[in-house]
């Protein structure tokens, strides 16, 4: 199987490859990444890991860098525990050291400086505690009560935005940002919803932006006239006009571009209430905000320069919106996760080779949770001191690799092991490739895994590798090969048994025989064949809290089915909600009629009849006349293919769910550093 793309021309991208003047700083091109939660830093300082990130993708080509959110002031504080505090001047030494390490890139990097208004947490860390502050005792979806700031603390917080630019200026950056969208600080003072203040600050657009233009003026009186200054806004907040709509913002514009101190305005979607649009997933379409770009362009008249941020997946989507005027500036910002060189392969007219954002959503859950982000489809992510620079040592001895699976494991293992100069041939005994990808690439809004597939395909192709599907491989077949080294992908099926960890008193859900019974995998192969396959009412019992047990229920009622989805878990698709899933698919399931409920699982089947239990009280529930019951609990490796061959003497490694199921981003990974020691 071969998968080519032709590669972009550079006449189409024509419009991107233009710079731009920002007061003394030239970015060198119109794609920029903007500021990104990495979880990367220790003690408030930033670290190696920011360093080494940076630096890969400026040497990609991108133009402009944003650092990620730095806390501009220790009096409003953000609730990350791993934030970079640009008010403590040991980090003026660590970005001395990051823009020497970006020197030698024509890369423009600039930081963007935070207040966490009522977003933030009055318990971070153990030393310094308080209530948050915001411009009102107005919370933020999920948050605190704040304490509304006095006006001596206003300005407190004018001073310390001040002190950090000057701390980020001697430390060699080349720009400034002030963070006033998404539901922060800034963005509160801005909003109708947050900001109820009866003083200066309050009440018109004009008293709402006052804090933007004293915080810029003051950076401004702090570096001088030649460091670009510039504000990040949300154009709409989607609660209505109870909060910032893409009309306030206009108005707004006016008022901050009369006053001259901006030099560029970075728009975006979304604020606490709406975060699922702000980083968007898969399930929204792509490049959604080049409309209001283009009406702050008009407005702006060329008195600042229009940043614009909104799942841009594709450069030609940048290149089409620069070149019609709807903004100066693109962000690709999680297509920079994915892959850090799709500026430099684009020029080189090698754009057919850039591994696409899939909209996955993983890098965003890890972020909201704590942990440190990493990419789902690019392993080298957050590890580019190990695996960066764009380039693959060859392998110092040529092997001959059979791969057993092309799932996503056994093309990462094939893509990577050919591109290092290996012979590899992948043997995968479905009619395509893709593993559980392609189970779930054809769910509502999943089309986007399809991309995954495609490009680990096309590299394994484009390096000489040869994928052989429709063949399922018994060891003597295999043993009949010449092969230097097996790798075994062939990854794991899911338990029809009802087995749980949360269950250690039974083996098994009581009286599934004579029950059609059947593992989330063998379900969703049989309802994208026929979605009435299963019956007219299903029960789905989901332990995974992904986002395909919903998929498969939306699918199912869609096609007229009465699902009820059920999980002893306290929340009905956590992971899926880690990901920003849920506000997307929620609504869509509550339209189909589809049943959800928490703490809950099976207790017992009796023929039809599907016995529920409340896992706290232990009260049972019956449902009548089901149809099957689909069990996303627990999988188990197909690994026997691996002994076999291991028995039999033959060079063998076990990857990806074979080894043990996990995630795709864990097995992808562990994929990636298997072909990188062979």
């Amino acid at each position: 199987m071969s998968i080519v793309t032709e590669p972009l021309s550079n006449h189409e991208l024509n419009p991107l490859w233009q710079p731009l003047e920002l007061r003394a700083t030239t970015v060198p091109n119109r794609v920029m990444c903007s500021a990104t939660t990495l979880q990367y830093g220790n003690n408030g300082l930033l670290g190696d890991r920011h360093e080494a990130f940076y630096r890969e993708r400026a040497l990609g080509g991108v133009g402009l860098l944003f650092t990620e959110q730095l806390t501009a002031s220790p009096l409003s504080k953000t609730a990350f525990s791993t934030a970079i505090e640009a008010y403590n001047s040991h980090n003026v030494t660590r970005f001395a050291e990051l823009i020497g390490a970006l020197e030698e890139y024509p890369t423009r990097l600039f930081a963007q400086l935070v207040a966490g208004g009522g977003k933030g947490s009055s318990t971070l860390g153990l030393n310094g505690w308080g209530p948050v502050r915001a411009p009102s005792r107005v919370l933020s979806p999920d948050g605190e009560t704040p304490q509304p700031l006095e006006p001596d603390e206003i300005a407190q917080l004018v001073r310390d935005f001040a002190r950090s630019a000057r701390n980020l200026q001697d430390g060699g950056v080349h720009g400034i940002e002030v963070h006033g969208a998404h539901g922060w600080l800034v963005g509160q003072f801005l909003s109708p919803f947050y900001n109820r203040r009866d003083d200066g600050y309050g009440g018109t657009v004009e008293a709402r932006c006052l804090l933007a233009l004293e915080i810029g003026a003051a950076i401004r009186q702090e570096v001088g006239h030649e460091l670009p200054v510039g504000l990040s806004l949300t154009y709409d907040e989607c609660i209505g006009p109870a909060g910032i709509t893409l009309d306030e913002t206009l108005a707004q514009l006016e008022v901050l571009a009369d006053a001259g101190i901006y030099d560029f305005f970075d728009l975006s979607i979304g604020a606490p209430h709406s975060g699922h649009l702000t980083i968007s997933s898969m399930a929204v379409p792509e490049n959604y905000a080049f409309e209001a770009a283009a009406a702050a362009r008009r407005i702006l008249d060329g008195r600042a320069a229009v940043f614009v941020a909104g799942r841009v997946t594709d450069l030609r989507m940048a290149a089409r919106a620069v070149a019609a005027g709807d903004a100066d500036v693109v962000a690709m910002t999680r297509a920079h996760l994915a892959d850090p060189h799709l500026v430099r392969k684009a020029r080189a007219g090698r754009s057919n080779e850039t591994t696409r954002c899939v909209g996955a959503n993983v890098c965003v859950g890890r972020a909201l949770r704590g942990v440190e982000v990493a990419c789902v489809v690019n392993p080298s992510t957050g590890r580019e001191e190990e695996w960066g620079s764009g380039s693959l040592p060859p392998a110092e001895v040529g092997l001959r690799i059979v791969v057993i699976g092309a799932g996503p494991a056994g093309l990462r293992v094939a893509a990577t092991s050919a591109a290092r100069g290996h012979d590899v041939t992948v043997f995968e005994r479905e009619s395509a490739p893709g593993g559980h990808l392609r189970q779930i690439a054809w769910l509502p809004t999943r089309e986007s895994w399809t991309r995954a597939v495609e490009d680990l395909v096309a590299a394994i192709d484009r390096h000489g590798g040869r994928l052989e599907t429709s063949s399922a491989l018994e060891a003597v077949d295999a043993l009949g090969l010449a092969a230097d080294v097996f790798v075994v992908a062939t990854g794991a099926t899911w338990d029809e048994s009802g087995a749980s960890a949360r269950r250690p008193d039974r083996a098994a859900i009581p009286g599934l025989e004579g029950t059609l019974v059947v593992g989330l995998g063998c379900a969703l192969e049989r309802a994208w064949s026929d979605p009435h396959s299963l019956g007219g009412h299903v029960v789905i019992l989901d332990e995974t809290g992904s986002y395909a047990p919903l998929g498969l229920a939306e699918v199912l009622a869609g096609a007229g089915a009465h699902v009820r989805l059920l999980t002893p878990a306290p929340a009905v698709g956590a992971d899926a909600g880690a990901e920003l899933e849920l506000p997307h698919v929620m609504p869509r399931l509550r339209r189909l009629g589809v049943e959800l409920t928490a703490w809950h699982d099976i207790d017992s089947v009796e023929g039809r009849r599907v016995i529920l239990e409340d896992v706290w009280s232990g009260s049972l529930e019956p449902i009548e006349s089901v149809d099957a019951i689909v069990l996303a609990r627990q999988r188990a490796p197909r690994d026997a293919l691996f002994g076999e061959l291991r028995a039999a003497g033959r060079e063998t490694r076990l990857v990806g769910d074979a080894r043990s199921p996990r995630s795709t981003l864990a097995v992808i990974h562990e994929a990636e550093a298997l072909a990188r020691a062979l």
